[in-house]
């Protein structure tokens, strides 16, 4: 069985280049993984506030597909997260 989770996130953010908030919301995506094969989806990206010095604010959606019968390994760490799990078979 497929469950959906959607998480909701405010992200404050220092005006920059796109790809800047591109990268942090992939980063923000890995994070919310729970599992090695949950599938994470951004539903919605709205900027809700024009900052002061410099700074937007943004409200992002995600949503977490993860099925039930297949989640694979927890990941226990950020490192597993964004880099994946250490196979000690390819020492």
């Amino acid at each position: 069985m497929i469950e959906k989770i959607q998480t909701e996130v405010v992200l404050d953010f220092n005006i920059a280049k796109e790809e800047d908030l591109k990268n942090t919301i992939d980063e923000i995506k890995a994070y919310t993984k729970e599992y090695e094969n949950d599938k994470v989806t951004l539903i919605s990206l709205e900027e809700i506030s024009t900052g002061i010095n410099g700074k937007k604010q943004f409200k992002i959606i995600l949503e977490t597909e993860r099925d039930s019968e297949n989640r694979g390994r927890l990941y226990e760490s950020e490192e597993e997260k964004l880099f994946g799990f250490y196979d000690e078979d390819n020492e």
